[in-house]
C-alpha cells in the first residue's frame, strides 16, 4: 500500500471541504465519494492496516459484499484492487432449522452469477486506501493523528500534534464509540443481545463449494462462509458463558466441539484462529447535528445475523454523496435532511427485521418452531416472493 499520509506540525492549519473520522470501510469509501466531486477531504486515521501479503493468514473479521456494495466499489474504482488481493464469490445461500423446511436462495433464479463476494474487512480497506492513493490523492489528505479537541458547530479539530482542521462539515465514520457523534451530543437507543458471535477460520482439507450456509438453532445460530483458496470462516452464535467455554479451547479440544455442534455436511478441516465478538443493536437518535453528521457503524450497528452491516454503511455512503452533490456545501441542512430521511427509516427497518428474526428462531418453543419451519418451507416455494426479498438482500 503506497497511501499518502500528510505530516502536520503544530503550526498547521489544514482548511478542507469535509473532516472524515476513521479510514475503516465506510469512512474512505465516503472520503473516495465526496472527492468524485471535487470536494477537498481530510481522512483522519491514526490506525492504518498492514500491508497485504498473500502468505498471510486470513483475518477473523469478513464482511459479504452485496451487488450494490460491489457496484459502489467499483465506481470508487477499489474493486479491482480487492479482486488483486483476495476473496470469494458465492452463488448460493442455505438456510434451515430442519433438514425437511431448508429455504435455499440461488444467484441461478435471478439469472445472475453471483449473489455476491466474501472479502476480510482489512482486504476492503487495503482496497480503498489504494484507490485513494492512485486516483484520489489531489483530493484527499490522510492525516494519522488523533483529535483532541472537536466543535461540531463550526467544523474545526484540533489534532493532538497541536495542528488544526478547518472544514465546512464533519463526517463521523469512527465506529460505534464515535467521537463525533459524543461531540455532537447525539443520543443513542439499543441493547446488548447477551450473545457473543464466535468466529473460527478454517482450511478445510478439499475444495467447498460457493455456498454460504446457516442453520438455526434455539441457542444460536451456526453458519459457514466460504473464503479464497479452501478457507472458510465458521460463526457459532451462543452465550456468554457458552462463548467463554468456547473460546478457552485449544484448537483439537474446539475441533472436536465443532463436529460435534455443526451439521455434518462440515468435511475436515484444521482450525487457523478464532476470536469472540459481542452483539450489540444501537441507532443513533438523530444522524445529524450542527455541522456532523454519522454513516455506518457511527450511526447504526446492526445483528450480524444476515451480514448486513457494512452493506448498510455503503448505503449510507452512497446517499449521502447524492445528499451532498445536489444540495451542495452552501445547504448543509437540506443535505443533512435528505440524507437522514432516506437512511435512517431503511436502517431501522433492516434492524428490526433482524430482530424479529433473531427472536423468532432464538428460542424451543414448540409451536413456534412448528410455525417458524413452515414459514421456511413456503419461502422455499414463494417463487417470486422470494426472489424479490432476494434482491432487496443483494441491493438490486
Amino acid at each position: 500500500m503506497n497511501t499518502k499520509t500528510k505530516a502536520v506540525s503544530s503550526l498547521d492549519t489544514i482548511d478542507v471541504d469535509v473532516c472524515v473520522f476513521g479510514a475503516g470501510m465506510v469512512g474512505a469509501a465516503s472520503a473516495c465519494a465526496l472527492a468524485q466531486q471535487g470536494l477537498r477531504i481530510a481522512l483522519i486515521e491514526p490506525y492504518l492496516p498492514k500491508p497485504f501479503s498473500s502468505e498471510q493468514a486470513p483475518e477473523l473479521r469478513v464482511s459479504a459484499l452485496n451487488r450494490h456494495s460491489m457496484n459502489l466499489l467499483a465506481s470508487l474504482k477499489a474493486l479491482p484492487y480487492i479482486e488483486q488481493m483476495r476473496f470469494r464469490s458465492y452463488d448460493s445461500l442455505e438456510v434451515w432449522e430442519d433438514s425437511l423446511s431448508k429455504t435455499i436462495f440461488s444467484a441461478q433464479d435471478l439469472g445472475e452469477t453471483q449473489l455476491g463476494i466474501f472479502a476480510e474487512n482489512r482486504i476492503i480497506q487495503l482496497a480503498l486506501l489504494r484507490s485513494i492513493s492512485a486516483s484520489y490523492g489531489d483530493n484527499i489528505q490522510i492525516v494519522k493523528d488523533k483529535a483532541q479537541k472537536v466543535d461540531v458547530t463550526d467544523a474545526s479539530i484540533e489534532l493532538q500534534s497541536g495542528a488544526k482542521i478547518q472544514a465546512k462539515f464533519l463526517l463521523g465514520a469512527d465506529g460505534a464509540q464515535s467521537q463525533i457523534r459524543k461531540a455532537a451530543g447525539i443520543g443513542q437507543t439499543g441493547w446488548q443481545y447477551q450473545q457473543r458471535a464466535n468466529i473460527i477460520c478454517i482450511s478445510m482439507h478439499q475444495a467447498i463449494e460457493d455456498t454460504t450456509w446457516q442453520q438455526f438453532t434455539p441457542t444460536g445460530p451456526l453458519a459457514l462462509l466460504p473464503m479464497h483458496d479452501n478457507f472458510a470462516s465458521l460463526v457459532w452464535y451462543a452465550d456468554d458463558e457458552s462463548s467463554a467455554y468456547i473460546q478457552s479451547l485449544d484448537n483439537e479440544a474446539l475441533k472436536a466441539a465443532i463436529l460435534e455442534r455443526f451439521p455434518s455436511r462440515l468435511a475436515d478441516f484444521d482450525i487457523i484462529n478464532k476470536a469472540g465478538f459481542g452483539l450489540t443493536r444501537m441507532h443513533a437518535n438523530q444522524y445529524w447535528r450542527h455541522k456532523a453528521v454519522l454513516a455506518g457503524d457511527a450511526a447504526h450497528t446492526i445483528n450480524p445475523l444476515a451480514g448486513q452491516g457494512v452493506n448498510l454503511g455503503f448505503k449510507d455512503v452512497s446517499a449521502l454523496s447524492d445528499a451532498v452533490k445536489e444540495h451542495g456545501l452552501h445547504d448543509l441542512s437540506g443535505a443533512f435532511k435528505m440524507y437522514e430521511k432516506q437512511r435512517r427509516a431503511q436502517n431501522l427497518l433492516m434492524m428490526s427485521a433482524m430482530d424479529a428474526l433473531y427472536v423468532t428462531f432464538s428460542n424451543d418453543i414448540a409451536p413456534l418452531k412448528f410455525a417458524r419451519n413452515t414459514a421456511l418451507m413456503l419461502a422455499q416455494r414463494a417463487g417470486g416472493l422470494k426472489n424479490r426479498a432476494l434482491k432487496y438482500a443483494m441491493g438490486i
